[in-house]
């Protein structure tokens, strides 16, 4: 993820060394189809921010119209700049306790080059038994903390995120994703003070999420807990026009493998809704292949094929 927590650089580009303890991560591994998907199960974790009183729950991905039920997946995963080839999935699925991954389908903002990144290498890739989290990378916040990317613009925000969104759908659908998948977009840390850029990231992911729904696509959110989930979770208990994502995907270095976390209600998000990357990144070694790779945990919506 091209993702700043704390402090102001690349996760996804930066190499650290270091390994995640494999065993820490073997768990049993859940992909649920439409009808398993329909059932309510609350995610791991019980945290509370204190500034929130209540948290309303939020279950839009079970109930928009006219959108076949998601698919969900609870198990490790992990994302990385640039596809790896379909040989070494292959030898990950085989060696690594990941079941999941994340690939990068646009966006302008996009860091990596597609890479192997192909619907054939979708296709394979999925038949091997990986679980897919495609991830969108359009206009940052005003107050993004990292420089060098394209912003949204204030007055122009929900188009702009509503134009963002029917790219992902059509990117998505070209690399053999189908409807119902969900398309999770990259916010970058920004300054959540400034209520002004806190107004444009808000009117940005609305027309994101509206637009999504038209497509035929559930809506996600990437984002540090810090800035991103905590901005989130205000304007849904705050303002009632906010069209709130489906998903969200919180990222915060703790590594603590689990998707509860105290920048979001325990309330929010909780009917399988939730991914957290827990890792940023550092350099793993499967089946005789090194990958630098951020650590995820899931219990929320995956991509389905065509």
């Amino acid at each position: 993820m091209l993702l700043i927590v704390d402090t102001p650089r690349l996760a996804r580009q930066t190499s650290v060394s270091g390994l995640v303890a494999a065993a820490a991560l073997l768990c049993a591994v859940v992909v649920a189809g439409p009808a398993e998907a329909s059932t309510s199960k609350p995610h791991s974790g019980h945290h509370h921010r204190a500034q929130h009183r209540h948290g309303r729950p939020l279950r839009q991905s079970r109930s928009i119209s006219g959108l076949p039920a998601p698919r969900v997946a609870t198990a490790p995963g992990f994302d990385t700049c640039a596809a790896p080839s379909a040989s070494a999935m292959q030898a990950w699925y085989r060696t690594s306790p990941y079941r999941a991954v994340g690939i990068y389908v646009g966006g302008r903002n996009r860091a990596c080059a597609a890479g192997n990144l192909t619907p054939a290498w979708v296709r394979a890739v999925a038949a091997q038994g990986w679980s897919l989290i495609p991830v969108y990378v359009g206009s940052q916040a005003p107050c993004a903390t990292q420089k060098g990317m394209v912003r949204m613009q204030a007055g122009r925000a929900a188009q702009e995120g509503a134009a963002d969104a029917d790219d992902a759908a059509n990117q998505a659908a070209a690399y053999g994703l189908a409807k119902g998948s969900p398309v999770y977009f990259d916010l970058e840390a920004f300054k959540q003070t400034n209520q002004g850029c806190v107004d444009t990231v808000l009117g940005y992911l609305s027309g994101w999420t509206r637009e999504l729904h038209a497509a035929g696509f559930y809506s996600g959110v990437y984002g540090s807990a810090a800035s991103g989930m905590a901005t989130l979770a205000d304007a849904v208990e705050t303002q009632s026009s906010f069209a709130a994502p489906d998903a969200i995907w919180i990222a915060r270095w703790d590594r603590q493998a689990r998707t509860g976390d105290g920048s979001v209600p325990d309330p929010m998000w909780r009917d399988r809704q939730r991914i957290k990357q827990y890792q940023g990144g550092h350099v793993e070694k499967h089946g005789g292949v090194s990958l630098n790779i951020d650590s995820d945990y899931l219990d929320g919506p995956v991509a389905r094929l065509r």
